[in-house]
């Protein structure tokens, strides 16, 4: 008996989330992505839409003076909601004046300790009119001194919060790193359980007084604009199908600086790195759309001039992935529920696939036999029409090589009867 020791090295591709993300997004319609979009938005605090751009081509407006009156409309409606709440003597005064101790996430900027000396209150009654003002006030999860803070609020107001949900809380960097294990063992669940309370906690919104973004697109707009021009065919994104995103730096700096608690700052990391990833994802899809698009239209270019359906050429799903360098199946994704505007009004991207023939009809497409079969019976003699081995005959001759079976085929998709019935005395 012979022992020997052998050593092998195995290549097994694995799907990061990132790549999961740019393929859902990748083979969503435009009224999907918009969805998709919305519910990230108002999870992830970091994403927020691309400005429009100033008309005219002048300088980008001053931001300050908007800025500054949306401030003033939250803390004016804040004080509207606070005037419909039955307060104690002297709790209204206070619960005003908390309005403006909130940070723009919608949390206390100061600590207790400190919001009492300056406010001339007892702990007590502060906390007793933060209670108050988080059962009450919407949003829900604002007033709150910390992010586990404001998700415990906001579970309760959607009756969800538990113990268990609640030990949760207290390790946030379990929730940022989505570790289940580890959340079982803190917990004590099984891993059903522990995924459901991260989901949870995740479909919470981290800063919820900031307002959602505007993303008001046009119904089911068309994903490519093609237009012909002197030298070929323009092709663009239509800004009106999807909303451009981008992070927003500026609110992470500004929670870096503030956010002193460490695993509520590990929570807002991992939501500023998923923004990131989603603005890249959505980019991804935009590029290869753009590229499928130019190329499309530069093989089909007689045929979005004149809208005839002879026109078009053979392509393929396979020769479009062969000649991009993608993968047959990233090309059938982003295809499924593209649309384009075109020259003759809107159409579906697939409508520019047509297959060849066969290997050695060149250009040959089946319009161009279903418009010389189409001919031939026309032009027939009809005391004898041409039986469907006869039309395949005729068609051979012209380089438009197809069996009996395909011209009876054919025949049927044009309703036209076969011989016998075409025949008159």
């Amino acid at each position: 008996m012979k022992q020997t020791q052998t050593q092998t090295i195995r290549q097994k591709m694995a799907l990061t989330q990132h790549m999961r993300s740019s393929l859902s997004l990748l083979q969503m319609g435009a009224d999907e992505v918009v969805r998709a979009v919305e519910e990230e938005t108002r999870r992830n605090p970091f994403l927020k839409p691309v400005p429009a751009a100033p008309s005219g081509g002048g300088a980008a407006p001053d931001q300050t003076a908007p800025d500054v009156a949306a401030a003033q409309s939250v803390s004016d409606d804040l004080i509207r909601q606070i005037g419909l709440v039955r307060w104690g003597t002297g709790q209204q005064q206070l619960a005003e004046e908390l309005v403006h101790c909130l940070d723009p996430r919608g949390f206390f900027e100061d600590p207790p300790e400190e919001m009492c000396g300056y406010l001339n209150t007892q702990p007590g009654a502060l906390h007793a009119v933060v209670a108050k003002l988080q059962e009450a006030v919407e949003p829900a999860g604002i007033f709150a001194w910390g992010l586990a803070d404001s998700f415990a609020a906001q579970l309760r107001a959607k009756n969800l919060y538990d113990p268990l949900i609640a030990q949760l809380l207290g390790r946030l960097d379990l929730v940022a790193t989505q570790d289940i294990p580890a959340i079982c063992a803190l917990c004590e669940v099984d891993a059903e359980d522990a995924a459901d309370m991260l989901s949870d906690i995740r479909a919470l919104t981290p800063a919820p007084l900031s307002p959602p973004p505007d993303l008001a697109t046009e119904a089911r707009a068309p994903d490519l604009i093609m237009r012909p021009t002197q030298d070929g065919v323009e092709v663009a994104l239509n800004p009106a199908a999807l909303p451009d995103m981008l992070t927003d730096d500026a609110l992470f700096s500004a929670v870096k600086t503030t956010e002193t608690d460490v695993e509520a700052l590990a929570y807002y990391r991992d939501c500023y790195r998923g923004a990131g990833s989603f603005v890249v994802a959505m980019q991804k899809r935009a590029n290869t759309l753009l590229r499928l698009g130019r190329h499309m239209a530069e093989v089909q270019e007689k045929y979005l001039r004149t809208g005839r359906a002879l026109d078009r050429c053979p392509l393929t799903m396979g020769s479009l992935a062969e000649a991009l360098g993608l993968n047959k199946s990233t090309v059938s994704r982003a295809l499924n529920n593209c649309l384009i505007d075109g020259p003759n009004g809107v159409f579906a991207a697939t409508d520019l696939l047509v297959r060849p023939l066969n290997d050695g009809a060149g250009q040959k497409t089946r319009d161009h036999v279903l418009r010389r079969l189409s001919l031939l019976i026309k032009t027939e003699d009809k005391g004898a029409p041409l039986s469907d081995q006869d039309l395949c005959e005729q068609l051979a001759r012209l380089n438009l090589s197809v069996s009996r079976r395909t011209v009876a085929k054919y025949r049927g998709l044009m309703e036209i009867p076969n011989a016998q019935g075409r025949r008159k005395r």
